[in-house]
């Protein structure tokens, strides 16, 4: 095995074919490039040259000479192969080293349980062979949080499965409270319309982020070069 950069394309083609978190992706490496070029792509190939682990990680600057750096709910990987765990992240750390890395935050994206939507466990998976690989390598679980973190992505994230389903039945499967929003949304009208560059203060303008108590970015965020369109939600 060996320790490598990887293009885009080799990243994209990779992760595109393996269980990845969304910001695990080339779209959003070319994102940051553009934006200020703190992102790296490093990955596992095996002996016959083909990318068997992958990961898009980003750096910020601390204490002026050194680095912070976080993984994205990376690496992207065979996790239950506790070798290429072992030598990615025993690699990895000798490439931060020398990238003057201070701290790195690593928040794989693994399940730890499926819940109804309760709260209720329905399933929980086995990953303490992970974590215990990790705590030889010296890295150290900070536990399981709840809430929100501005260092790190929340824990909990809300899924539908879609797979081999109508419409109907989706719709049958969702909360009722849900249910009753989405319905609420054919009576009043609601529409899409996808607005221009140029129509960005439109967007803010309508925006009922300050009602709801929530942070908003402003316009100048929305106007970033790679952003060509918006989705506004609008009664009609």
């Amino acid at each position: 095995m060996n320790f490598v950069t990887l293009t885009s394309d080799e990243f994209n083609a990779f992760t595109t074919k393996h269980f990845s978190h969304y910001t695990q992706s080339a779209i959003h490496y070319n994102h940051k490039v553009d934006l200020k070029g703190d992102v790296h792509l490093v990955g596992v190939k095996d002996d016959n040259g083909q990318v068997i682990a992958g990961c898009l990680l980003t750096e910020a600057r601390t204490l002026k000479f050194f680095k912070y750096f976080y993984t994205h709910r990376g690496p992207v990987m065979d996790y239950t192969n506790q070798s290429l765990v072992a030598f990615f992240f025993k690699a990895l750390t000798s490439y931060l080293k020398k990238q003057n890395c201070l701290y790195v935050l690593v928040d794989p994206y693994l399940i730890e349980n499926l819940r109804n939507a309760d709260g209720e466990i329905v399933k929980s998976y086995d990953n303490r062979a992970f974590v215990r690989t990790m705590d030889t390598l010296g890295y150290k679980h900070q536990g399981f949080p709840v809430g929100y973190d501005s260092m790190s992505q929340i824990r909990w994230l809300s899924v539908l499965d879609l797979k081999d389903k109508t419409e109907d039945q989706l719709l049958k499967e969702m909360d009722y409270q849900t249910r009753r929003n989405i319905k609420k949304t054919y009576d009043i009208g609601v529409k899409t319309k996808t607005l221009t560059i140029d129509e960005t203060q439109t967007f803010s303008t309508y925006s009922i982020w300050p009602k709801k108590s929530m942070v908003s970015n402003s316009v100048s965020y929305h106007t970033l070069k790679k952003c060509k369109s918006y989705t506004m939600t609008t009664p009609c």
